[in-house]
């Protein structure tokens, strides 16, 4: 998966004069406790409050200061009603 040009424009739209620029998105691995700061904290909530942690989380991001959850898409009312 990539973007074409400055702005994603399709056809001629782009006049940025960066229309050949590809970007390609770097592909974040998951991150490996201890996460730091009060990430361990928060996934550590989030373990007790719902049992079926492990199996609903995908991967846990941290990177530059933000924690990143990637829920599994079948368990993402279950998680979200958790968070609430």
């Amino acid at each position: 998966m990539s973007d074409h040009g400055m702005f994603g424009a399709e056809g001629t739209g782009d006049t940025s004069g960066y229309g050949g620029l590809v970007r390609t998105p770097a592909a974040t691995g998951s991150s490996e406790r201890p996460y730091g700061s009060y990430f361990d904290d928060v996934a550590d909530d989030l373990e007790r409050a719902y049992p079926a942690f492990s199996d609903a989380i995908e991967r846990v991001v941290v990177d530059r200061g933000e924690l990143t959850l990637h829920v599994k898409r079948e368990k993402l009312i279950e998680v979200s009603k958790i968070l609430r």
